[in-house]
């Protein structure tokens, strides 16, 4: 599993957690997540690929627009 860096909010119940990640594209992927899948400023997500530049991740959920996995930049890979 990696760690890859997002936005962590609070939801609407005690132990969910709004993440949102920085795709490669530049836009921001908002998944619903539960808090053992976070830390303060990550999320854990598997690895499938990589390029140059890119990393493809598969996220614990579905993101708010239908995505179960995104490119992100890999500098959004927390060592």
């Amino acid at each position: 599993m990696s760690r890859v860096k997002a936005k962590i909010v609070r939801g609407a119940i005690g132990s969910e957690r709004i993440a949102y990640i920085k795709t490669a594209a530049g836009i921001s992927a908002e998944v619903l997540i539960s808090d053992t899948q976070t830390g303060s400023n990550h999320i854990l997500a598997a690895e499938v690929a990589r390029d140059k530049n890119n990393v493809l991740i598969e996220l614990p959920q579905e993101t708010s627009s239908g995505y179960w996995r995104v490119w992100v930049n890999k500098n959004q890979i927390l060592p």
